[in-house]
């Protein structure tokens, strides 16, 4: 939020990448139970879509779908934060990946025990 506040648009949308990353690792884990395979796996080729289809293997279709897009926030500002690209990303567009970011932390929750097992 401090990073939005001072105009830092990247700096907030990386951010709140960063931090939905880390929900989708945390459901990984726990639902496979093996922190280590979790990450090995992530940091692989294609990792971030293996580990959503782990977690969303089983899962009814409407579960599944919602969480797949509500992990958008990991890949709007991915390329201009690891290429050191000039960046155009407004205050509009931190703060719509700011809310994206809230959204999949309560979807997250409401539906841990479905997603997490």
């Amino acid at each position: 939020m401090r990073t939005y506040r001072t105009a830092n648009y990247l700096a907030a949308c990386v951010m709140a990448g960063a931090a939905g990353e880390s929900i989708l690792l945390a459901v990984a884990i726990a639902k496979l139970g093996d922190e280590a395979k979790v990450l090995t796996e992530y940091n692989g080729p294609s990792g971030e879509r293996k580990i959503t289809n782990r977690i969303t293997g089983g899962l009814t279709a409407s579960i599944a779908n919602q969480f797949t897009v509500a992990l958008s926030v990991l890949h709007y500002w991915r390329d201009d934060a690891s290429h050191g690209v000039m960046t155009t990303i407004s205050e509009i567009e931190a703060h719509a990946s700011l809310m994206q970011l809230l959204r999949l932390a309560q979807f997250a929750s409401d539906h841990w025990d479905k997603l997490a097992s």
